[in-house]
């Protein structure tokens, strides 16, 4: 019976110690409740905090590329207000205040390799925002909930973002191949409005040239005649004039009084022609010679008669009473028929010496416009035989396009190059206005790709080598995955900055028509292939690719497959050259503005 009173009494006291191990433990269990439930709570809130600092950094970044809109700063603080007010903490509204937004720039660390952020109003690129729940701010403290048992009632909690536009290495890709003057010349009259007339008032030796052949007289020419003598003309040319400037679809060669035709074995009955003979003194027996094709025996005896009767040579034919005999030249055979030996070559063309001019214009003659084959007789047949300065200049451009030949067509706005060349100095002024860190290079391609211009901040580097340059100015052909790969290497070599986005603006007018970097042959099943598989590498490469395809001839489907690819855009410009002039400039200047924003912290 004692035992068992004493178990009792063992019972009794050890609920008695656990009644004072609970009282003792409550206060604790209580503090951890409320440290968990209130971290809790500040750790939710600071997640809602750092959402709505991160969205509205962002919101304000993207708007420091837009000075074509106004005060990019303004529209930068407003943008990031509304949007902080769609973005809900622990449900309630939140709000910014101006003093929570900063501008600045983001300047490259080189030795961490992330971005520092530097304030300025000066052309900024980042912004940082602050949202707050602190005391005296408009949103308040935190209320908290047990802290309150031991007079923690409130908490401050805030969150910081900052958000950059970021930086690019751009590759311009430009084609180059012969094409890129298609729409100037004749071949294309028909269905564009083609602008030979332009090109030859930008030729040097024309009107407004100091020391042009038209200098003498240009005071005494009507505004009419001026035009008709904007560019350089050589022999009969400078009488004929340009003629038509115009080219509409129902064009007739045999109307325009700035052509002359001088057919092979045929006879010529011109009033002009035969004036302009007798008053370079030849007599009226050398004129009939001239004026007929009698004597056409050869390709080369009509080549050497059109030349003289051009004004181009000089014919010492050793007929009696002829003009040799005024001027001194030694005598031909006399037998109507003009040979290599009577003629000597009177025009230089450009700067070229004598000898290089006169088989310039033997080529023009007998291989251009007496050629059945020439693009201008492909698109009308009665361009064929057709002397003047639209058919010479249609042949420079068919013929001797290329910077090595005729340098001077660089400066001549010949189509689609110079919608391109406008282009490209759009997006280069575009750029430089958005004050970014931005850096641009210039790869060419035709046959095979050239890098031309490292990347740089100086963007008129860029513009000014594309504006030197001209269509099929290096090769002919569209080698399109070898102008994707300079673009490769330009973006991932030690020039490139490795914080910087990749883009590659890529450029044609044509199909992809070479297969590999050093293939020459025309291959336009292998040149699409090659070009697909640059592009995937391009993509391998974190390179996002913009593809811009210009007229009717353009491979659409093959761009479309490059942009996407690499996760770019497609765009396309066609119809006449006014409309995808303006086309290729909205395009652009779209991407030249179309910056992308990262958080950076």
């Amino acid at each position: 019976m004692t035992e068992r009173r004493n178990l009792a009494g063992n019972a009794h006291r050890r609920r008695g110690a656990t009644a004072v191990m609970v009282a003792i433990a409550i206060p604790v269990i209580i503090g951890f409740a409320a440290l968990t439930i209130d971290v809790g709570l500040i750790y939710n809130t600071k997640t809602d905090l750092q959402r709505a600092a991160d969205a509205a950094a962002l919101a304000a970044a993207s708007r420091l590329g837009d000075y074509a809109s106004g005060d990019v700063m303004a529209q930068g603080r407003e943008a990031a207000m509304s949007i902080t007010a769609e973005n809900r903490v622990l449900n309630k509204l939140i709000t910014i205040e101006d003093s929570d937004i900063t501008f600045g720039r983001a300047i490259l660390n080189k030795q961490t390799g992330q971005f520092d952020f530097v304030p300025t109003n000066i052309f900024p690129d980042s912004a940082r925002v602050v949202v707050r729940k602190t005391e005296g701010s408009s949103n308040g403290s935190l209320n908290l909930f047990f802290a309150r048992i031991f007079g923690k009632n409130t908490q401050d909690v805030t969150a910081e973002a900052i958000a950059m536009l970021l930086p690019r290495d751009i590759a311009v890709v430009a084609d180059l191949s012969g094409s890129h003057s298609y729409d100037s010349r004749f071949q294309n009259y028909k269905r564009t409005d083609i602008n030979l007339y332009d090109v030859w008032s930008h030729l040097p030796g024309g009107i407004e040239d100091v020391d042009s052949v038209w200098a003498d007289d240009a005071a005494a020419l009507s505004d009419e005649e001026l035009a008709q003598r904007a560019g350089p003309a050589w022999g009969f040319f400078k009488r004929l004039g340009y003629g038509q400037q115009q080219t509409p679809s129902d064009y007739n060669p045999n109307a325009d009084p700035g052509l002359i035709k001088l057919g092979y074995r045929s006879n010529t009955s011109n009033a002009v022609l035969e004036s302009y003979l007798f008053d370079q003194g030849y007599s009226e027996d050398e004129v009939d010679v001239l004026m007929s094709g009698d004597q056409d025996n050869n390709t080369t005896a009509y080549t050497y008669r059109v030349a003289v009767a051009l004004g181009l040579a000089n014919w010492n034919s050793g007929i009696s009473g002829g003009r040799w005999e005024s001027t001194g030249g030694s005598g031909g055979n006399g037998n109507g028929s003009i040979g290599g030996n009577e003629i000597v070559w009177a025009e230089k063309f450009g700067d070229r010496s004598l000898d290089e001019s006169a088989n310039i214009w033997q080529d023009y003659i007998k291989n251009y416009v007496q050629s059945s084959r020439s693009s201008m007789a492909k698109a009308n047949s009665n361009m064929r035989y057709q002397f003047g300065l639209k058919t010479f200049v249609d042949y420079l451009l068919n013929n001797r396009a290329s910077h090595e030949q005729t340098p001077e067509l660089a400066n001549t706005p010949h189509y689609p190059m110079q919608a391109v060349k406008d282009a490209v100095s759009h997006l280069t002024y575009t750029i430089e206005n958005l004050h970014s860190n931005d850096r641009l290079s210039l790869e060419i391609y035709a046959t095979r790709a050239v890098h031309e211009v490292d990347l740089t901040n100086d963007y008129e580097k860029v513009s000014n080598r594309l504006n030197e340059m001209q269509a099929a100015h290096y090769t002919q052909s569209t080698n399109i995955g070898g102008g994707i790969l300079r673009g490769i290497e330009t973006l991932t070599g030690g020039n490139a900055n490795p914080a910087s986005r990749k883009v590659m603006v890529l450029l044609t007018d044509g199909m992809a028509n070479i297969g590999c970097e050093t293939c020459t042959s025309y291959d336009e099943s292998g040149g699409a292939r090659y070009a697909r598989e640059m592009a995937q590498a391009a993509a391998d490469a974190g390179i996002q690719i913009y593809t811009v395809s210009v007229g009717t001839d353009a491979d659409e489907n093959l761009m479309g497959d490059i942009a996407s690819t690499s996760g770019g855009t497609h765009f396309h410009a066609e119809g006449t050259i006014d409309q995808y002039s303006d086309q290729l400039d909205a395009v652009f200047e779209l991407i030249g503005g179309s910056q992308q924003v990262a958080l950076i912290k």
